[in-house]
């Protein structure tokens, strides 16, 4: 199965010859002007923020938030659930009285996006007032800009209508027509349903594949990004429906084979996944990532072996996943839970 997931951290500035008397390890070194070196600083000052609530996935409008109540604010929805529209990011009770707010779009080349597009706070009677914020109120020949990649499926709210209108946003951005996916039928519903496997909506990207699949069931990568939707959402039996024909055409398809090998797992055919987990395991390289994924697959086929009784093979095959498992992988951690 995939990687954990993560966030990564881009700031849409102009990256220009060295400024003079900044500190080497001044992630703003390179901006020429002093309004490109503060909005520099001043993106490097709330992407920690930005960061962290976009993070959080398990929340809700905390009951002595009565702002939030009055403004019609609900935490109820994921990132997944907002492709193409506003959203406020979640608030704890202690922080500032002010509220962050974005936009969330897909970008074909990258996926789940946040646009971050400032700061409000929230009047008694409900009404929304936009606040200066460190990243925008700094004047210069080049606006500053803050994204985020969302690999993971955080909280937020949707921003009603009446926020939109007295916070002066557009129903979209106009930027926004410049991310629409220009690509064949197919090939965008096999991006997107790849786009919310990786935030981890299978069910949302269930909608893409299935008719993408339905559709070319030799496009690329509809096969792996299917299969993978089915076994995340537990129907291995659908998984190994659609790839038994296509591991068969490509028997060196080590990313086809781990997915066999982990339907045959959930569905306790241990034979078969005993014999099909070693062929996966000789089409792993010997990099970090190949011995990673071997050290996980070696974990898995123990456990196929604890499902038939057999506590030589599960003992010496968990031997194996522990002798291969390179240091901030999942599985080291399982094998070192202390170490930091």
């Amino acid at each position: 199965m995939r990687a954990n997931a993560f966030v990564t951290l881009f700031v849409a500035l102009v990256c220009l010859p060295s400024a003079m008397g900044q500190a080497k390890d001044d992630p703003c070194l390179k901006e020429k002007s002093d309004s490109e070196i503060q909005q520099c600083h001043a993106v490097v000052q709330i992407a920690p923020e930005l960061h962290g609530a976009a993070q959080i996935v398990d929340a809700g409008v905390p009951a002595n938030d009565s702002s939030a109540t009055a403004a019609g604010l609900t935490y109820n929805v994921h990132m997944s659930d907002c492709e193409g529209r506003w959203v406020a990011l979640y608030r704890k009770p202690e922080d500032e009285p002010r509220y962050i707010y974005g936009f969330v779009y897909i970008d074909p080349q990258a996926g789940f996006t946040l646009d971050f597009g400032g700061e409000f706070t929230i009047h008694g009677d409900g009404s929304y007032h936009a606040v200066p914020d460190p990243v925008h109120s700094i004047q210069g020949d080049h606006p500053a800009d803050l994204r985020i990649r969302l690999e993971q499926n955080g909280v937020a709210a949707l921003l009603p209508h009446r926020a939109l209108e007295q916070l002066g946003l557009p129903d979209k951005p106009d930027w926004f027509k410049f991310y629409l996916d220009t690509a064949d039928p197919v090939t965008h519903k096999v991006n997107w349903g790849f786009f919310y496997n990786a935030i981890g909506d299978s069910r949302r990207a269930l909608d893409y594949l299935q008719p993408a699949y339905g559709e070319d069931p030799d496009a690329p990568r509809v096969v792996i990004e299917l299969a993978y939707a089915y076994n995340a959402l537990g129907r291995p039996g659908d998984a190994l429906r659609v790839l038994k024909t296509e591991f068969a055409k490509k028997p060196k398809n080590e990313s086809l084979c781990r997915e066999m090998a982990y339907a045959y797992l959930k569905l306790k055919s241990y034979r078969e996944a005993t014999e099909q987990y070693p062929v996966c395991i000789a089409l792993c390289d010997d990099s970090q990532k190949g011995m990673a994924e071997k050290s996980e697959l070696a974990f898995d086929l123990s456990t196929a072996y604890s499902g038939l009784g057999d506590p030589a093979n599960h003992d010496a095959w968990r031997q194996k996943a522990k002798a291969w498992v390179p240091k901030g992988s999942a599985v080291y951690k399982y094998f070192h839970p202390d170490d930091q």
